[in-house]
């Protein structure tokens, strides 16, 4: 629920200003997300790496923004200011975003306890120049908008996320036809001893970026420190049982599996904290409201400031007290071969519908630039932690999952609203 309201001449001046109220609770399911967005079910996809690696959450927020901004003198470009204060609580729902979000350090405090009441206090300037001749259908014209978001005045979260975007239209080789070019830059990072909120990072893929690839898919990989239980077996393979007097809390004796803790890695798709995104189209008007666009996209999703991905100390001296051996250390590990760039082109067909003032498209493209790997997490408990061969090789298949990373050379979607 949103309400804002904004005055676009405030005092009788060019002074723009407005405020806006909210309140939410979001229910994020990456798999179902990307398939509500695609409108076709991809959960079978996303579970290729395990329903409980990924990361699924409920969050709850409230809070305002209030903004204003003024226009520079002879100029097509004004400057901004804009300020937010955001309350909000998450649950986790997966055993990875359980790992990740209550162990990463990014509140100083261990535990699930830094879940809730996250205080977001941000103050963002921005400048902006804008040229274009048409907000829906432009054909000559450029336009420049950059901020940076500071949070941490106030508040208990710390971030600071700087955003470039531009975008540019000439005239093409017919004397209706557009060249549209855009590039956008995204950065986040934690100061002050913290790391940036792990739900503020960047996914990327679908129509709003690389459109070949599916919502959120273009993500890093990394794996967290865990405690794991895996069951033990007899030397013939068969599970190991013992006789209890409480037998699964029934409050009668049977017999139980006998399981052992080891430690292991859990995966996680944390998002980037580095995102860089290119378009050009070459778009030709055929008759009407109908349009056809040849499309190049490039996309980057990277983790590059691995000191962001640093585990409550707290955490991680406990798993290695219980596991010595392990040795595991201070953040989560990236996993490789996760990160390259990905491209995409195709042709797509637009049809402006006045109603909306909107253009509904349906493209195709291709992928020339793809990820098709595997990815496993790494392995630190041996033999010396089993009683016998056939339980190590039991919990080191448990505990070394080899996990598909696989994206496809072709999509087709039916989508609405521009890329840029």
């Amino acid at each position: 629920m949103t309400l804002g309201f904004t005055e676009p001449y405030l005092f009788d001046k060019p002074l723009q200003a407005g405020f806006t109220v909210f309140m939410s609770r979001f229910d994020y399911n990456q798999a179902r997300q990307a398939s509500i967005l695609a409108g076709t079910n991809l959960t079978t996809l996303y579970n290729q790496l395990g329903q409980q690696n990924l990361l699924n959450y409920v969050s709850n927020s409230k809070g305002f923004t209030t903004f204003m901004s003024y226009p520079l003198k002879r100029s097509f470009a004004r400057l901004g200011i804009s300020y937010g204060y955001t309350i909000q609580s998450v649950n986790t729902l997966t055993a990875a975003a359980t790992s990740y979000y209550t162990y990463l350090n990014f509140l100083n405090i261990n535990g699930p306890n830094q879940l809730a009441g996250i205080r977001s206090s941000s103050i963002t300037p921005s400048f902006t120049y804008n040229t274009v001749n048409h907000p829906i259908t432009p054909t000559a014209g450029k336009a420049l908008s950059a901020s940076i978001q500071l949070t941490g005045l106030g508040g208990n979260v710390n971030q600071i996320e700087p955003v470039i975007d531009a975008k540019y239209f000439r005239r093409g080789l017919g004397k209706t036809h557009v060249i549209g070019l855009h590039f956008s830059g995204r950065y986040i990072t934690g100061y002050g001893g913290k790391t940036a909120a792990p739900f503020n990072r960047f996914f990327m893929g679908g129509e709003n970026d690389v459109r070949g690839f599916q919502y959120f898919q273009i993500t890093p990989v990394a794996f967290v420190p865990i405690e794991s239980s895996v069951p033990l077996l007899n030397s013939d393979g068969t599970p190991r049982q013992q006789y209890v007097q409480n037998a699964g809390g029934s409050g009668f004796p049977g017999f139980v599996a006998v399981t052992k803790s080891v430690a292991s890695y859990q995966l996680v798709t944390p998002g980037g904290d580095t995102a860089l995104v290119a378009n050009a189209e070459y778009r030709i008007p055929i008759f009407g409201p109908v349009t056809l666009a040849a499309f190049f996209d490039a996309g980057m999703n990277r983790l590059l400031n691995t000191s962001q991905l640093d585990i409550n100390p707290s955490r991680i001296a406990q798993l290695n007290s219980e596991f010595p051996d392990a040795s595991f250390p201070a953040k989560a590990v990236v996993a490789p071969g996760t990160q390259p760039i990905r491209a995409s082109t195709g042709l797509e067909l637009q049809v402006l519908m006045p109603v909306v003032n909107a253009p509904f498209r349906i493209y195709f493209a291709y992928n020339p630039w793809i990820v098709n790997t595997t990815v496993q997490p790494p392995i630190v408990t041996d033999r010396s932690f089993f009683p016998n061969q056939a339980s190590f090789l039991n919990g080191l298949a448990q505990v070394g999952n080899v996990f598909p990373f696989e994206e496809k050379r072709t999509l087709f979607r039916f989508t609405v609203g521009r890329t840029f």
